[in-house]
């Protein structure tokens, strides 16, 4: 007589069912960590090696000026040839900005895409949107997140350069007098920047998904606005060429740093405008940027 096969068998185990009795962060702690978590994303922090590579390759160009123009200084502080370095037309605090733009949109282009696009990708915005935050915090948290890390980006090198002006001159006390009422049109300017390029791009990849679509209209909207306004302002239409530059970013820029800087405009304008009213362009673009992104993510389907 042949023996009953073996069968294996489970338990079951009645542990029970505890609810969590520990401090809810809630509402605000949520969206500051998904802010903090979107810098750390666009910089590739805690990420692999692959998505470290464009931040730091567009970093290291933002940087570079800085560090040249330092180097100068240095040199001609050994040499001990004192002031004489103001007359070889160094990038000053005033031109920094506009040297290094090209560098600013093309890491808008590439790391934009990796916050609203890749979450959308994934399908993973339902599990954000099942927890503590809402809608609008998502979209905020994001957008704050993003241009903050364009922030940080252009201070740095700022940063850089101030102190190597201050700390290379011949008389700390002066350089830094003579220095420090930078500061604020520098704040300024770097604060328009990556809120109006930030914001700009985040909007883009909230519309498209797709990351080689978003980045490429993410490049188209820098530049064709700019382009299309020189060509009608040059076939006469002055009005409409005047309605165009005041909607391209890169326009609104320059007049947003003559303003801070109280520079004159470049050649490119071919009309009289006051320098502030780039600035008021500059904050309707970037609001109206905002109710669109919020508007987005208010309506889409998870």
């Amino acid at each position: 007589m042949t023996a009953p096969p073996v069968t294996r068998g489970g338990s079951i185990y009645d542990l029970g069912y505890r609810s969590y009795e520990g401090p809810r962060l809630g509402r605000g702690h949520a969206v500051r960590s998904l802010a903090i978590h979107s810098f750390r994303t666009t910089f590739g922090l805690g990420r692999g090696g692959r998505a470290k590579v464009a931040p730091i390759i567009f970093g290291a160009l933002t940087v570079l000026p800085a560090v040249l123009v330092v180097g100068v200084l240095a040199i001609v502080a050994r040499l001990g040839v004192g002031r004489q370095v103001d007359g070889l037309g160094l990038i000053g605090f005033d031109t920094y900005f506009s040297s290094v733009s090209v560098i600013i949109a093309l890491f808008c282009a590439a790391q934009a895409p990796e916050l609203f696009g890749r979450d959308q990708r994934h399908g993973v915005l339902a599990l954000y949107f099942a927890r503590a935050l809402r809608r609008p915090d998502y979209a905020l948290a994001r957008l704050a997140g993003f241009c903050l890390a364009v922030f940080v980006l252009l201070v740095i090198p700022m940063t850089i350069l101030f102190l190597g002006r201050v700390l290379l001159s011949e008389d700390l006390v002066a350089a830094l007098g003579e220095n420090l009422p930078t500061v604020p049109p520098v704040v300024a300017q770097a604060a328009t920047i990556s809120a109006l390029l930030g914001s700009l791009s985040m909007a883009v990849s909230a519309w498209t998904p797709r990351r080689a679509y978003a980045t490429a209209a993410i490049v188209a909207l820098f530049v064709l606005p700019g382009l299309i306004a020189g060509i009608v302002i040059e076939i006469g239409s002055g009005a409409i060429g005047t309605a165009l530059v005041l909607l391209s970013p890169n326009t609104i820029l320059d007049g947003t740093n003559a303003f801070y800087f109280d520079a004159p405009l470049d050649t490119f304008f071919f009309f009289d405008l006051p320098t502030w009213t780039f600035v008021a362009s500059a904050l309707a673009e970037i609001a109206l940027i905002v109710v669109l992104v919020l508007r987005r993510f208010t309506r889409i389907t998870t």
